[in-house]
């Protein structure tokens, strides 16, 4: 808002950078489930003769939209307390 932004424009890039983290966070987690699921089978695998390995990506789908959500609701949430405070203050305690 000190660099002419207005309050909704401001929550909108709030809102979009938490889908951005949340989504990548998501995106992230699917990748590397994806390369490390072989090495983690075959490894396992040698280790403990009782160990069946079944991927699933069940998980993952299931938290990316808790992700998600608290990607949108916590940036409103602390921009909404954090707007009770004048700009001037809100800049002075960034500054010290």
């Amino acid at each position: 808002q000190s660099v002419g932004m207005t309050g909704k424009q401001l929550k909108t890039m709030l809102v979009y950078e938490g889908l951005f983290y949340a989504l990548g966070a998501g995106l992230l987690s699917l990748l590397l489930a994806l390369i490390l699921s072989p090495l983690m089978r075959i490894t396992m695998s040698n280790m403990f003769w009782f160990f069946t390995y079944r991927f699933t990506i069940m998980p993952i789908l299931l938290l990316l939209p808790v992700f998600v959500l608290l990607g949108v609701l916590v940036p409103l949430i602390i921009y909404r307390f954090a707007a009770k405070a004048t700009i001037v203050e809100r800049l002075r305690e960034t500054e010290s």
